[in-house]
């Protein structure tokens, strides 16, 4: 049986739901062990997060919160996350592996290039959500469910570096929390969260600043029911430093996006403008069309084989949750297995 001190570094709802779901995995008899620390600068997660009873600690430093960790989720905001990397290398142990939730992982690889040292493990690990979830935005704790990741796909972006031990516990980690594991190269998966991350963002913010500026927007602004709420949120839940530094990080991808979407913008308006009720009915058409697609390929997780490269699993890894010389410093045996 294994024992794992994991560090969770941001209790949003994504942070406290793998803390419960860990929780959960412990109570109902699974064959390893956690001891969970948490950590929150922010308030308004902190406190609900404490509330959960998933936590065994909640650290009010950050660096003390992965001094015996084995395992890290790098959940902090983007705006916190380059100093945060600066201020636990210093206190992370040897054979610590990072797993990293940030949107984009590119920058996050060169801060734990800079910031980390050789031994100690950097992967990109970017959950998709349960799809009974996907159309929930609130990020608060108060959400936190254990099945928040249950038969949905898990990326891992590992470095070039890493190690296969920690990529093994990266895998295994991930079946724990009920995801599916796959792999995507850091350069791959920020070109697609730039489609289904960014551009979102994008469209929220650039809706706002275009209602804002309208000359009829004080009389406007007293109109806004959910279409408008729900487009703009993202000015509530994200900070404005996160998306900037974000935003130009992943700059030519973005751009790459912009360009699109701004062809399909000017497309529709030129049609608009004609009055070209065959154009506009075709362009709903299609969109809808696919939409109804995606939307029950999303709930069934039936995806095509090329979209990523699962996991193939043998019995060895299969059946164990750490491998080689990670397993053997922190669990000891001649394989480190049990």
């Amino acid at each position: 049986m294994a024992e794992l001190t994991i560090a969770i570094l941001g209790l949003d709802r994504l942070g406290a739901s793998i803390a419960a779901r860990l929780r959960a995995y412990v109570e109902k008899g699974g064959q390893h062990q956690f001891e969970l620390i948490g950590y929150d600068n922010r308030e308004d997660f902190e406190k609900p997060a404490r509330k959960l009873k998933v936590l065994d600690k909640v650290e009010r430093k950050l660096y003390t919160a992965v001094e015996r960790a084995d395992l890290v989720i790098m959940n902090l905001p983007y705006e916190d996350l380059r100093a945060g990397y600066e201020l636990i290398a210093s206190s992370l142990r040897d054979g610590a592996v990072l797993l990293d939730t940030a949107v984009i992982k590119q920058p996050s690889l060169e801060w734990s290039a800079q910031y980390l040292g050789p031994e100690q493990h950097w992967i990109g690990f970017t959950p998709v959500v349960n799809s009974a979830y996907m159309f929930e935005h609130e990020l608060s704790p108060d959400r936190a469910s254990e099945d928040y990741l249950h038969d949905s796909v898990i990326y891992l972006t590992p470095s070039a570096q890493c190690m296969r031990e920690a990529i093994d516990l990266a895998v295994n980690f991930s079946i724990i929390l009920g995801g599916k594991p796959a792999f995507l190269d850091p350069a791959e998966h920020d070109s697609l969260t730039a489609i289904t991350e960014e551009i979102p963002q994008l469209l929220s913010i650039a809706a706002y600043s275009t209602a804002m500026n309208h000359n009829a927007w004080g009389d406007a602004q007293r109109l806004t029911n959910p279409p408008f709420n729900i487009l703009t949120r993202y000015l509530l839940t994200h900070h404005p430093d996160a998306l900037r530094d974000e935003w130009l990080a992943n700059r030519e991808r973005l751009a790459r996006g912009i360009d699109e979407l701004v062809r399909t913008l000017s497309d529709v308006r030129d049609r608009l403008a004609e009055g070209d009720e065959a154009a506009i009915e075709a362009f709903l058409i299609a969109a809808s069309d696919d939409y109804q697609e995606w939307i029950n390929r999303r709930h069934k997780g039936e995806w095509e084989e090329h979209a990523a490269r699962g996991v193939q699993f043998d019995n060895s890894i299969a059946s164990s949750l750490f491998g080689g010389a990670i397993s053997k410093r922190l669990f000891g045996g001649k394989d480190g297995r049990e």
